[in-house]
């Protein structure tokens, strides 16, 4: 039987207590029991005065949020939940605004850091996959319009290459991955890191992307003879996800400053890739959360 997803009152009835938070969490976090971080040990004594799980082979003290995006939190796990489920269930993301008056969360800082740790824990998990088969390839510029040169070379806006896998001519799997420049040197990382072996690349004519041509594990294909305006019609679904990464980016979060836009990124490209296990989403999200140390306010602004 197909797994449902959860309601919101189904969501509220199952997690509305810390306990109910905490047994869940421990049970994705040790799912055939308690095993200490440092030696393995099966066998451990519960300190509830500290929230402290103490080995009984030797001594070392484990905390359930030790190591993950909820290490030191302040805020009760329970309002941590509700906004991995809510950034996870909307298919066009959530503005932190809204959150902040939704799980009255007193400051807009905190609700803002709690946003980017659990961005971070997905770009992290994303990280772990490639992309394979056809893949459909270009660039693309985020920034407020300024006078001066357009597209390519345009001063003063983040440069984003994107990536989609296209098997059976539909959209399957999506990286993207911001850049300095859009040249072979600043793409061939991303090439290497997110792009399996054998992949047929498709792209337009720009000469950033000749360097696939002596790749021996590559096969490209050039499909638009030179950058002009007929990219969008031959590379159909690489211009699909930029045209809704950026209506997401200006309608929800109204717009972000480069130094934070590959977090957004990872947060559109993570939902994408899982946008046909919406019942799993929740815990695939915790899952990223344990297995993410968390980031500080003071590292994210720096």
């Amino acid at each position: 039987m197909q797994q449902k997803s959860l309601s919101l009152m189904q969501f509220q009835k199952k997690f509305g207590t810390e306990k109910a938070c905490q047994k869940h969490l421990f049970r994705l976090r040790w799912p055939e029991g308690f095993r200490c971080p440092r030696c393995q040990h099966d066998k451990a004594y519960f300190q509830r005065t500290r929230n402290l799980y103490h080995c009984r082979a030797c001594g070392y003290q484990a905390s359930l949020t030790a190591g993950t995006v909820f290490h030191k939190t302040r805020t009760p796990l329970h309002k941590w939940f509700w906004m991995i489920w809510l950034m996870g269930r909307q298919k066009s993301g959530i503005s932190m605004l809204s959150l902040q008056r939704m799980l009255e969360i007193k400051t807009y800082k905190t609700v803002w850091t709690m946003g980017h740790k659990i961005r971070q824990a997905m770009a992290e998990r994303d990280a772990n996959y490639k992309l394979a088969g056809l893949i459909e390839m270009d660039d693309t510029y985020f920034g407020a319009p300024k006078p001066g040169k357009r597209g390519r070379g345009a001063a003063g806006k983040a440069k984003v290459v994107v990536a989609v896998e296209t098997p059976a001519d539909k959209p399957r799997f999506a990286s993207m991955r911001m850049v300095p420049r859009v040249s072979s040197e600043e793409i061939q990382p991303l090439v290497r890191e997110r792009l399996a072996t054998e992949a047929v690349i498709t792209t337009d004519g720009w000469q950033g992307y000749s360097f696939l041509d002596a790749s021996p594990d590559l096969r490209h294909e050039w499909l638009v003879p030179g950058s002009g305006q007929e990219a969008p019609k031959v590379l159909p679904w690489v211009h699909t996800l930029i045209a809704n990464i950026k209506g997401n980016i200006r309608g929800i979060h109204h717009g972000v400053s480069p130094k934070h836009l590959p977090r957004y990124l990872a947060e559109f490209c993570y939902r994408f890739n899982r946008r046909f296990w919406e019942p799993q989403m929740f815990n695939r999200m915790l899952h990223a959360c344990l297995n993410s140390a968390t980031i500080t306010f003071s590292e994210l602004r720096t």
